[in-house]
């Protein structure tokens, strides 16, 4: 299996990489520390490259590219600016979903939009008392008349307060347990639901947010495919997700890695740059490796996932290895910047704080590690 890039998908990341740092990276700190949200405009400029529906195949409005290529797009994101991807990532993710199970009609009225950056995605599985049990869902879905009218409140949810096109999971008869669960999807022009902006740690120009549903009524025609398959329509894409994670802590990892290289030769003290001690190159040679490992299992990952293979240890492995390292990464970053990497004078605290996350989203590292020993023993620590 090839570790490496192709000629082709290394033009594309130059290519990429080349117009984010030149039109993208100027602008990331006034957005983080204003806590603006990013917006459609910048959004739009990432269209051209695939950002939104690359995956797609070219007659549904995609550029037809495979998971590596794309992932190594994501990357290079995930080094410029990580809340940008996270915007870009769940539209894209809806893109994705609604191709994949929606009807010819859902599929006219709701990609183009999505597609063109005009409207942002959100999916909404998680909830206040569901988490990593997700089968245990506890927002309702009843069918009256022509109408779903749907009941409960989703927390944490990525592009919430700024997303016009959902995916909201919900169950439609308790006593049928997972045969009851049901996607649909939801816009916020026609249907009527609370959002509470949540403040969180990293990634401050994606915010999250609570969505509250009290009676909010959305079309029957929104039904993404059929009741039953909601749950494992939402837990399809997380092999996927979860390799991806590896490319999104890469990118982290590697902006901080560039940033200490550049500190590291410009820094002078007693006498000489500090990229001259001993202890400051362990600690960049170890970050290096470290970054490097996390590709590696990354692309390790995207590959089967290209070729159609089962590949569920592999994106757990990438996935909890790779957001495990690259808080390792971020706290060397700091420290070789001193008392400048505790301030917000110097990005690399911000890579810090949005990274974090990750060992929690797309399940928990924890989880990760119990799906790996289920695989490899062939017994469920689940039950």
């Amino acid at each position: 299996m090839p570790l490496v890039l192709s000629d082709e998908q290394m033009m594309i990341k130059d290519t990429v990489r080349r117009f984010l740092d030149k039109e993208i990276l100027p602008i990331v700190d006034s957005y983080e520390k204003s806590g603006k949200a990013v917006s459609k405009e910048i959004v739009q400029q990432l269209v051209p490259f695939g950002y939104l529906g690359g995956l797609l195949p070219e007659d549904a409005g995609g550029l037809g590219l495979d998971y590596t290529t794309y992932f190594t797009m994501i990357e290079e994101l995930s080094r410029v600016w990580p809340s940008l991807r996270a915007t870009v990532g769940l539209t894209n993710s809806v893109l994705t979903h609604i191709y994949e199970y929606g009807t010819e009609n859902q599929r006219r009225k709701f990609l183009d939009p999505l597609l063109k950056g005009e409207k942002f995605g959100f999916f909404a599985l998680t909830e206040p008392n569901v988490g990593s049990d997700t089968s245990s869902i506890q927002t309702r879905a009843e069918l009256r008349g022509d109408k779903w009218i749907i009941n409960g409140s989703k927390m944490f949810i990525t592009n919430g307060v700024e997303g016009e096109i959902g995916i909201v999971i919900a169950q439609t008869d308790k006593s049928k347990g997972n045969d009851g669960i049901a996607a649909f999807i939801v816009e916020k022009e026609i249907s009527h639901y609370e959002t509470k902006p949540i403040e969180k740690m990293g990634t401050t120009s994606c915010p999250f947010a609570e969505l509250i549903f009290e009676d909010c009524e959305i079309p029957a025609e929104n039904l993404l495919g059929k009741v039953g398959d909601g749950l494992r329509q939402g837990l399809k894409f997380l092999n996927s997700a979860r390799a991806m994670v590896a490319f999104i802590s890469t990118g982290i990892a590697q902006a901080c890695v560039d940033a200490s290289i550049k500190y590291a030769k410009e820094r002078v003290q007693f006498g000489k740059p500090i990229g001259g001690f001993q202890l400051i190159q362990a600690k960049i040679s170890e970050m290096v490796t470290l970054t490097s490992a996390m590709r590696l299992l990354g692309l390790q990952a995207s590959h089967l996932l290209d070729q159609g293979k089962s590949c569920k240890v592999e994106c757990s492995m990438a996935k909890y290895f790779s957001t495990e390292k690259v808080l390792k990464v971020a706290e060397e970053a700091l420290q070789i910047h001193g008392g400048y990497g505790y301030t917000k004078e110097f990005p690399v605290e911000r890579y810090y704080r949005d990274i974090r996350y990750f060992t929690i989203a797309e399940g928990t590292n924890e989880m990760q590690k119990l799906i790996i020993g289920r695989e490899i023993l062939g017994i469920s620590a689940f039950s």
